[in-house]
């Protein structure tokens, strides 16, 4: 290190060539600054982002870093040049932080980033055949075949309950397809820009994708694996499969992804090959692409697998919630409807729904009427008996008694087997068989509740404000506020607004994509245990269904507040709740526990951390650059070290100069680096010439009335002789001249002032623009005419009076560098004028320090405003 910093400044080039690199790293410093505000931003405030924006935001920071850190070394040197090692260290070890690779089934949260050399994976990717007979199946197969399909491997060969026959379809083939033609990295393309709060942008970017994909030619090998797992399930047997998604995380305790991914019904032999790429590119649906958003996930976290299920001839089917996620119902919830539960899932329509409870081992089943009224059934009730309570789509309960006790006796052991509430899908055949269908681990949301000091109770609320509804099903409890606007087609998804109350005829799950915006959202029709009230409860959304008039009722436009847990729709909104930001915070914690957010908060050590704190450290040097922050800062205190270098023994006469012809007695001269003066036709510069705001501020400063440049302070018979005996044996004052020439070298934005003034030499170097990154004041002030104890005591002077207007100070005997960063450009306009002020006040004053007591006195006098505080010491 001693090498460099001995040749650190070796590069020759004119001064000129040095402010023009210079100019460009400040350019650059900036963008980087910018860069990483936007990363520590995002991840500061826990918000989501997506691995698009952060990638796009980290290309930029290392780009950046590099442009400046090469106009380092053009401005200076090669002795810079292993920084450029340093920051290619730090880009390859973050991309290996973000390889996209396969994780490990451990909740998507292994905290090994690098998965090559994981044992898990290496199996995965040589050894994972591409299909599965489900009879083969548990959760140990989780990282292969998926979440659902594991669940139901689990259900049926550990549990011993009826699952339908099966296979599954394993993580290698989307990867394989993906690989083929560069899919991947193209889709990557795609998704690199978008934003996620433009839902019409989502939808035609997720399509195109989409269309990526299905353009890929799918290699004839996966063609005959997916034909081979049919065939050694069901040989020549003529049956219809449910083709259906399976993606690592999919059902997951944390991601549900309910509805988001597709499943296709009825599906034949002969169309299983489309329908299996059907399922695949449902990963790239709106929907499912903004909940991988907003849950924090990149698509490479969440690889999808296939089943491929035999259908059942359904009698009945649908959803059974091993306990109320809302918590306002004690005892399991059945829903139903008669054939496939699909409608129940998809909330198109109001299923019939059972309460189940189990009290001193005899089971308790309350039906629900249509009013909402609950009866009480038993086994004496059958499917073929009517009852004068049953009409309409309650004509008669679709499941017998014996069918629920056997539901509810599953789910009980589904539930004790995983240790936590369950969301079941079955379906009873008409041969009698209860089947399970799917389950997944249930979000239970905690109560919601009302407070404030008076306690406002709902009756109270529903006495001081119109009632706009007062009915519906609770299926994400909660309140929400806004203006209403009305869905009535898939299209109009892309009108919602942030904050806004959503009125919908049912409760589609394309909602999704949009759900992000949504205060609360209110449906005609629907279902509590379907998929949207799943990803709204995830989202923590109130959504209150079921209200069968909202989209009437309520109208677009309208100011309404929802409270979803008490089926109310009040007009206007209701001051007396606090919302505490409509949820946002909830939002935020949920994000902060994500994969994606896990990933880049690991990734900040490579990037924020700042070791170089202190510039004027032994440790602050080239060795010591372990981020990219460091680096940032290193190279920019490096530059401004080279232009604060500034030799005025260099040959500028080979330079433009003007002779500034203003009321100080220096004999000033000015080289324009770019926009500094105006366009004249003479060498003698006067002051309405100058444009340059610093070299303004420094005159204005200068010009101060009360400061006297000429002459001498009066001085006692020992300052006298001190100034006489010290001069006689300093080998520098034989150069030295009472007329020196001064330089100041100035852009628009730049000032680099040299000046040397009998006995003593002033620099000053400053950059002011609106980029408060790049902005900073450089100051030196050596030498004098007295001796050493006088001179040091006009150094604590100037240094005292610079600490109090926040500049950093060094001082060394008879020298001190004081320096500033980071300051609004108006604020180096006036500390600039107060330097030029300093050093007319503190001209030729060393002789007349006499004591610590004139350090003081000088002090305080010009930091209350004089202009000549030598004076008062004087008169002392």
């Amino acid at each position: 290190m001693a090498n460099r910093k001995k040749n650190w400044n070796q590069k020759t080039i004119s001064f000129p060539e040095k402010y023009k690199h210079f100019q460009e790293l400040l350019n650059y410093n900036e963008d980087a600054h910018n860069a990483m505000s936007n990363l520590s931003e995002v991840l500061a405030s826990g918000k989501p982002f997506s691995s698009e924006f952060a990638l796009n935001q980290l290309d930029l920071l290392f780009d950046k870093t590099l442009n400046m850190t090469r106009r380092l070394i053009n401005q200076v040197g090669e002795v810079f040049s292993p920084l450029i090692d340093k920051l290619n260290e730090l880009k390859i070890a973050s991309e290996l932080a973000l390889i996209p690779t396969i994780k490990c089934p451990d909740d998507l949260t292994c905290p090994n980033t690098i998965c090559e050399d994981c044992e898990k994976v290496k199996y995965l990717l040589n050894k994972t055949p591409f299909f599965f007979n489900l009879n083969e199946v548990t959760d140990c197969n989780t990282i292969q075949v998926g979440n659902k399909m594991a669940h139901l491997g689990e259900v049926k060969n550990i549990l011993g309950i009826p699952v339908p026959d099966g296979f599954c379809l394993s993580v290698r083939l989307l990867e394989d397809i993906l690989r083929k033609a560069n899919a991947r990295n193209k889709k990557k393309y795609l998704f690199k820009k978008v934003d996620f709060s433009d839902t019409r942008r989502v939808l035609y970017v997720s399509r195109q994708v989409q269309a990526l994909i299905i353009a890929t030619q799918i290699p004839e090998y996966i063609e005959n694996a997916i034909l081979k797992g049919f065939d050694n399930i069901f040989g020549n047997r003529n049956v219809h499969l449910a083709v259906r998604s399976s993606a690592l995380g999919e059902d997951s305790e944390k991601y549900s992804f309910a509805g988001l991914y597709s499943s296709i019904l009825n599906i034949t032999k002969e169309y299983l090959i489309d329908a299996v790429l059907e399922v695949l590119i449902s990963l790239y649906s709106p929907q499912s692409v903004t909940y991988r958003f907003l849950s924090g996930m990149r698509d490479e976290d969440i690889p999808m697998c296939v089943g491929c299920l035999e259908m059942v001839d359904a009698k009945s089917g649908g959803v059974i919630y091993t306990k109320d996620p809302n918590q306002l119902i004690d005892g399991m919830l059945i829903q139903s409807v008669w054939g496939l539960g699909v409608p129940v899932v998809e909330g198109t329509v109001k299923p019939q729904q059972y309460i189940v409870t189990n009290i001193n081992e005899h089971i308790k089943i309350l039906y629900t009427l249509e009013n909402g009224e609950f009866i009480e059934i038993s086994d004496k009730i059958s499917i073929d008996k009517t009852n004068d309570k049953f009409t309409g789509l309650y004509d008669k309960p679709n499941l017998l008694t014996d069918e629920i006790n056997i539901l509810y006796n599953y789910a009980k052991k589904i539930e004790e087997h995983y240790h936590k509430p369950q969301d079941i899908e079955w379906a009873v055949g008409k041969n009698g068989i209860v089947y399970i269908l799917q389950t997944r681990p249930l979000k239970i949301t905690k109560p919601f509740e009302i407070k404030d000091e008076n306690k406002i109770f709902i009756e109270e609320l529903d006495r001081k404000y119109n009632i706009l509804i007062k009915k519906g099903d609770c299926c994400s409890s909660g309140v929400g506020f806004g203006k209403v606007i009305q869905i009535k087609t898939i299209r109009d998804i892309a009108k919602i607004k942030e904050g806004s109350v959503v009125v919908a005829r049912k409760n589609l799950i394309e909602l999704t994509s949009a759900m992000q915006k949504m205060s609360a959202l209110v449906t005609d029709v629907g279902s509590t245990t379907g998929h949207l009230s799943i990803i709204a409860r995830e989202m923590n959304v109130p959504l209150l269904t079921n209200v069968m008039n909202a989209s009437s009722v309520l109208t677009d436009g309208t100011d309404v507040t929802v409270i979803a847990h008490e089926s109310r729709v009040y007009e206007g909104t209701v001051r007396e709740i606090n919302l505490e930001e409509k949820f946002d915070i909830n939002k935020r914690s949920q994000f902060m526990i994500s994969p994606l957010y896990t990933i880049w908060s690991n990734l900040t050590k490579y990037l924020f951390n700042l070791n170089l704190v202190d510039s004027e450290s032994s440790n602050f040097n080239l060795d010591n650059c372990h981020t990219i922050h460091d680096i940032i800062r290193y190279v920019h205190e490096m530059s401004i070290r080279a232009m604060f270098k500034f030799n005025p023994d260099e040959n500028l006469e080979q330079l433009k100069t003007y002779k500034l012809k203003f009321d100080v007695p220096i004999d000033l001269y000015i080289i324009d680096l770019g926009k500094g003066i105006k366009e004249i036709g003479s060498n003698i510069l006067m002051i309405n010439d100058i444009l340059s705001k610093p070299l303004l501020s420094l005159i204005t400063g200068m010009t101060t009335p009360g400061i006297t440049w000429s002459g001498f302070v009066s001085l006692d018979g020992k300052g006298f002789a001190d100034m006489i005996l010290g001069n006689i044996g300093d080998p520098n004052v034989q150069n030295v001249s009472l007329n020196q020439k001064s330089y100041a070298l100035i852009s628009d934005k730049y000032l680099n002032f040299f000046s040397q003034l009998g006995y003593h030499f002033s620099r000053l170097d400053s950059f002011a623009s609106d980029q408060i990154n790049t902005n900073y004041i450089n100051f030196n002030f050596k030498g004098g005419a007295a001796n050493m104890l006088r001179k040091s005591r006009r150094i604590e002077v100037i240094s005292k009076i610079l600490e109090a207007l926040d500049f950093d100070t060094y001082c060394k005997e008879d020298s001190m560098t004081a320096k500033i960063r980071n300051i609004p450009k108006e604020r180096v306009y006036n500390l600039i004028s107060e330097l030029g002020k300093l050093m007319g006040a503190v001209r030729n004053t060393d002789v007349i320090m006499l004591s610590d007591e004139h350090v003081s006195l000088f002090v305080e006098a010009f930091l209350n405003g004089e202009s000549s505080p030598a004076q008062r010491i004087i008169q002392n």
